[in-house]
């Protein structure tokens, strides 16, 4: 098993104790609220966008955000990353995440994008060789293989992201005001 199927298997399972270790370290900054609040929001709204086309590993999904970027997921995720990094005070916190992603994130969007292309050789060439990976393009994907669906988003549980980015806020707000020299 490469670093990079292995980091896909156990992200989650590494990303558990990675959250306590930034909850212990997180403040709440009250300045960095606005700010914070609008990265985390755009981060899920480009999620659920994202989720609403995925059809994992069922064919190539070149519709809504995947015609500009192919891992628009990601993108959602670590603006909603940097978002929490904002808010949260801690330069530790800022060292966690970022190391997090490239350690977790940058292996395990090889190790999908190798899938991909071994599945769907010649319909993946094309379209990772107009889409960039990470940095979104102005000019559309031509051939949209998916329509936005809410069934869609349930079906990729997007709900779980939702409920995560609304416990964490809960949770510093808690944090601070229990705890609030910690």
């Amino acid at each position: 098993m490469t670093y990079s199927e292995w980091m896909r298997k156990y992200r989650r399972n590494l990303g558990i104790p990675l959250v306590l270790l930034a909850a212990y370290f997180a403040g709440l900054n009250p300045k960095f609220a606005l700010p914070s609040t609008i990265l985390v929001v755009a981060g899920e709204t480009l999620r659920l966008w994202a989720a609403g086309h995925l059809r994992k590993e069922a064919l190539i999904t070149t519709g809504g955000p995947y015609g500009f970027v192919r891992n628009p997921l990601y993108i959602g995720s670590f603006l909603i990353a940097i978002g929490f990094c904002l808010i949260s005070d801690s330069i530790w916190v800022w060292i966690l995440v970022l190391a997090y992603f490239i350690l977790c994130y940058l292996p395990v969007i090889r190790f999908e994008e190798k899938v991909l292309r071994e599945k769907f050789p010649n319909e993946y060439s094309k379209y990772s060789g107009i889409v960039p990976a990470l940095v979104p393009t102005l000019r559309r994907y031509p051939n949209p293989t998916t329509k936005f669906s809410w069934k869609q988003v349930i079906a990729n549980k997007e709900y779980n992201a939702v409920l995560g980015i609304l416990v964490t806020y809960a949770f510093l707000i808690v944090k601070s005001k229990v705890l609030p020299s910690f």
